[in-house]
């Protein structure tokens, strides 16, 4: 059993009871369960708002553990869905022309050296396709698989395109998608200096993903609420 308690944290302890701080934030907030936590004044916001400081439930090691065994016997489903709500647009938002010839997308990729596993990656290129109506949509790949990213720029410069937009295809804010990327981003603007690069959020800075964790938690406890 992994031990993640990070002491470091100028918050430590943030919760009574407290075992494990892989949730920092619990996914789950504002539960709204009155056994878990109670709304509170805040004199600052001037409104009411969700308290669960007295709730350690999340950072339970058991519960940890139960949730990341969700998350990774789901792992593809999940990248899958909250792509798939990722790209949908708000009633009444604009269609993207789909003869505009000068609009690349790379999705990229962690990579691996499993084919089966860069499956997924190619059917959010197809949603990409189908959704936005624009062609030159490519795929890349960080490391361990081919094309890389520098590839994918260059296929779609080639193609004509004057604007690529990056889309990170990770659902964890970690080194890859805060350092690494931007680092090769900055890369291909030095060579490519009249192109126009754009770099969106990764899949897990959406607040939707959330919905899917709730719905896979939903159905492995039967589909009950019980959280």
């Amino acid at each position: 059993m992994l031990n993640r308690l990070n002491k470091a944290c100028k918050f430590f302890p943030c919760h009574k009871g407290l075992e494990d701080c892989t949730f920092c934030y619990c996914p789950f907030y504002p539960c709204l369960d009155g056994k878990k936590g109670s709304f509170v004044y805040s004199a600052k916001r001037k409104e009411g708002i969700w308290s669960c400081a007295s709730c350690s439930w999340i950072h339970k090691r058991k519960v940890t553990e139960n949730i990341f065994t969700l998350i990774r016997n789901n792992k593809i489903r999940i990248e899958e869905e909250t792509f798939r709500r990722h790209c949908e647009r708000p009633k009444g938002a604009k269609q993207s022309n789909p003869n505009n010839s000068e609009i690349g997308i790379i999705i990229l990729g962690h990579g691996s050296r499993l084919k089966k596993a860069n499956v997924n990656l190619e059917a959010a290129v197809k949603a990409v396709k189908q959704k936005t109506g624009l062609n030159k949509v490519v795929s890349a790949y960080l490391q361990l698989a081919q094309p890389d990213l520098a590839k994918g720029v260059k296929k779609l410069i080639t193609q004509g395109c004057r604007k690529v937009i990056i889309i990170p295809f990770f659902l964890f804010n970690g080194n890859h998608v805060t350092r690494d990327i931007p680092y090769m981003i900055k890369e291909e603007k030095a060579k490519y200096p009249k192109v126009n690069f754009s770099y969106t959020k990764n899949l897990g800075a959406d607040k939707r993903i959330v919905d899917i964790a709730l719905d896979i938690v939903e159905e492995a406890l039967g589909g009950e609420n019980n959280y």
